[in-house]
């Protein structure tokens, strides 16, 4: 048992000394003209790889309703020929939950939850000064997907006949750690 923990300890101990604490933190701007906020952590695993997290908040109050969402991401990015490390092109697969609830009126609701899995292209550039430019657009295919329509008298998901398709766009600024 002993030589078992210190195996490991001499592993997690090799492995630390390997990891890249190199992080790309951003925020997406456009989204905030909305009511609606994006930040993710991009952390380097090794030259070619990252993975993403990405959360986000969204919020908007009309005279009529409103609505709230918020949506978890994670993406596991391959970079092709990167410079600096985790940069320029490179294709990513995603998965992703939301869930977004609509007042459309005083007696009339609707909600969403949604997770799927999908795949994307996208470059990231970063500055000398290590400011991050990060643009990519995904498509994906919602594996659960649950709705409810609700007007007060008639509870019924298959009014919205929304398609099972998920998409993810990002153009977002940030700061390489």
């Amino acid at each position: 048992m002993k030589i078992l923990k210190a195996t490991l300890f001499c592993l997690l101990f090799a492995g630390i000394g390997q990891v890249n604490a190199q992080v790309d933190v951003t925020v997406n701007p456009i989204g905030i003209l909305w009511g609606d906020i994006s930040l993710g952590a991009d952390f380097t695993i090794s030259e070619e790889f990252s993975i993403e997290g990405i959360l986000g908040f969204g919020s908007l109050d009309i005279d009529e309703g409103g609505y709230n969402a918020i949506r978890v991401t994670a993406n596991g990015k391959y970079y092709f020929n990167p410079r600096e490390g985790a940069d320029r092109f490179y294709t990513f697969g995603f998965l992703r939950y939301i869930n977004r609830d609509y007042d459309l009126s005083s007696s009339t609701n609707y909600s969403e939850s949604r997770i799927g899995l999908g795949i994307g292209v996208g470059v990231k550039i970063v500055s000398v000064k290590n400011f991050v430019f990060d643009i990519n657009f995904g498509t994906g295919r919602a594996l659960i997907d649950s709705r409810k329509f609700d007007n007060g008298t008639v509870n019924d998901d298959s009014i919205i006949g929304w398609p099972d398709l998920m998409v993810l766009a990002k153009l977002a600024i940030g700061y390489r750690f």
